[in-house]
């Protein structure tokens, strides 16, 4: 038997092609959190690009440091110094907005209303309901 790779790649999207920049495409900058959405953070604004709807591109006049969609809803997560915010694109309003007390060093969505964010020292989740702020787990 030869020996093969066990994963096939193949090239589905080239994000240069839909005008993100080749600076931006790179670890921290742009997120796939689902086979839903790419988010792109560039310099002055967040590229959102709908893998369900043919790759199409929507840009937002945004600076953030980070960006991550949730991976069920239409649900942007911002963080940009030790704020932190979610934005509901639907209804295209602000769900909430936190000042965290250190730098976020990694964040992830857990779930469909759960981002978990990670700093030096701590974890926490933020929940998409309710108003309350991120709750430290340990």
């Amino acid at each position: 038997m030869a020996a093969g790779v066990p994963i096939a790649f193949q090239e589905v999207l080239n994000l240069q092609q839909l005008q993100v920049p080749e600076t931006s495409i790179k670890h921290g900058l742009t997120t796939m959190e689902s086979d839903k959405w790419i988010v792109s953070v560039e310099p002055n604004q967040v590229s959102l690009i709908d893998l369900q709807n043919q790759a199409q591109v929507t840009r937002r006049p945004i600076k953030a440091e980070a960006a991550v969609m949730n991976p069920s809803s239409n649900i942007l997560a911002l963080r940009s110094g030790k704020t932190i915010q979610m934005f509901n694109l639907d209804s295209k309003s602000k769900l909430k907005s936190h000042d965290v007390d250190s730098p976020i060093v990694f964040w992830k969505w857990t779930s469909a209303t759960n981002l978990a964010l990670v700093t030096a020292t701590s974890v926490y989740h933020w929940s998409t309901e309710g108003a309350d702020a991120p709750a430290k787990i340990f």
